[in-house]
């Protein structure tokens, strides 16, 4: 008797694992462990709402990255101004660049003419900024370079997605041939 309810309870869970792996083309499996599908996945801009910290680790205070430098005006928009200095020449090839980096990273808000007329900019609460107004003109090189790196207002910095000084200083070159 009890070897006929262990064969019942051995073909019944041999039975369950076959189904559970394998339903079949175009089907549903039957998952016994459910996490192991659906897993939940951390996104680097999770935040955890219950312990009120973000979903990734954060380093130890006081440390840095190998191959980083801090950026040594953040916060200070002014002081970036005064003494940050364009250090490229503008030539055709640099605009062109500045030209493509401007095109991914920037249009999208402030267009394709830098106006503040971007695709999403309707969409927006708070509009961009026109790049061609006397306003920005008026900024040296350095202070639209800071604001890219650091940025200003509603805009966050675009440090870590234009990871290259040179894309950013040629963004800057690009912004005053629109000003032209």
């Amino acid at each position: 008797m009890r070897i006929f309810y262990f064969n019942k309870i051995i073909g019944g869970f041999l039975l369950l694992t076959i189904l559970g792996c394998h339903a079949g083309k175009n089907q549903t499996n039957v998952e016994l462990v459910q996490d192991m599908m659906d897993s939940k996945s951390l996104k680097s801009q999770d935040y955890d709402y219950i312990r009120q910290k973000p979903g990734n680790m954060v380093p130890p205070e006081g440390t840095i990255p190998q191959g980083f430098t801090p950026y040594k005006y953040a916060g200070d928009a002014m002081a970036a101004e005064a003494k940050l200095v364009n250090p490229f020449k503008s030539d055709s090839s640099f605009i062109a660049r500045g030209r493509d980096r401007f095109d991914i990273y920037c249009a999208l808000c402030h267009g394709p003419q830098g106006k503040g007329d971007g695709n999403i900019a309707q969409y927006l609460l708070l509009k961009p900024p026109s790049l061609v107004s006397d306003k920005m003109k008026a900024f040296k090189d350095g202070r639209i370079y800071h604001i890219i790196t650091d940025g200003q207002g509603v805009m966050l910095s675009y440090a870590t997605q234009i990871q290259s000084e040179y894309d950013r200083w040629a963004i800057v070159n690009y912004v005053r041939e629109l000003q032209k």
